[in-house]
């Protein structure tokens, strides 16, 4: 990996920080820079292990979400964790080469759209609403006492705050670091999750539901590969433009389908950054 492709990455990192909303948060780091700089650099076709590859990525999230929220490690440890997890499964599956693309295709669909339906809350039941009785004759109620005085509203929520050059520096650092974990992963270098890595540190403190929304925008990311796959004929700029036109109307399409505003992921007092010695 080159030094600017681990600024993109870094770059990456600091606009989900910047973001406030967490379905955001989720569209950013699923938009395929990185992924479209270790394509042009691999020079390899796109095949099913690609596809697979997308599977993994939700997958690093969720083992990291586990770890951290479920099993209460420290936030570096569940993200060395999944690291983990993501190179043993992958490392056994660069063997895959021959798979058929589009049976894989057709089932990641299909992974995906029973994973969306399971997570979609069951609307609740309408309650049962007893006949009213007529009401009897009453005297006039007394005048209602004056109402108390309205309590003051709430200070605006703190804006996002905007990292250090020291914070900068660092996650360039890490990104050369990490990229040198994924030399072995052959097709799966496409969807190792470099900046990943780095996003689960920021997205601690909601990191299930940053999780979700990641799982959800996934899709997009499965139609950037498959387009790129079948305009591969084209040449590499055509393909690579056309996955993302599909990649994009994909986002816009779950964006006016998605659900309600996104939350916000401003650190608590008690979390803190890694290298302090507190939080987790």
């Amino acid at each position: 990996m080159t030094v600017a492709s681990a600024l993109l990455i870094a770059a990456v990192v600091v606009a989900v920080r910047l973001v406030p909303s967490l379905r955001w948060k989720a569209v950013v780091y699923s938009l395929p820079l990185p992924m479209s700089l270790a394509l042009l650099a691999s020079g390899a076709p796109v095949d099913a292990r690609h596809l697979i590859g997308v599977v993994l990525l939700v997958l690093f999230f969720v083992a990291a979400s586990l770890l951290h929220h479920r099993a209460g490690l420290h936030i570096l440890l569940a993200d060395a964790g999944a690291i983990i997890a993501y190179l043993l499964v992958a490392w056994p599956l660069t063997a895959l080469g021959g798979l058929p693309f589009l049976p894989v295709l057709a089932a990641v669909c299909a992974l995906w759209a029973v994973a969306a339906l399971r997570r979609q809350p069951p609307a609740p039941p309408a309650p049962l609403v007893p006949p009213v009785p007529p009401a009897p004759l009453v005297p006039p109620a007394p005048p209602a006492p004056p109402a108390p005085p309205a309590p003051p509203a709430p200070a605006p929520a703190e804006p996002p705050r905007r990292p250090s050059p020291a914070q900068v520096a660092i996650v360039v650092g890490a990104a050369l670091l990490i990229s040198q974990l994924a030399g072995v992963l052959q097709a799966f270098v496409v969807t190792f999750p470099y900046s990943g890595v780095l996003v689960v540190i920021e997205t601690r403190r909601a990191l299930p539901a940053f999780t979700h929304q990641f799982a959800r925008a996934s899709l997009a990311l499965v139609a950037f590969l498959a387009t790129f796959h079948l305009a591969t004929p084209l040449g590499t700029a055509w393909s690579l433009t056309a996955a993302w036109a599909a990649h994009l109307t994909i986002t816009a399409v779950l964006l006016s389908t998605g659900g309600g505003p996104g939350r916000r992921t401003d650190p608590a007092p008690g979390d803190v950054t890694p290298g302090s010695g507190r939080g987790r």
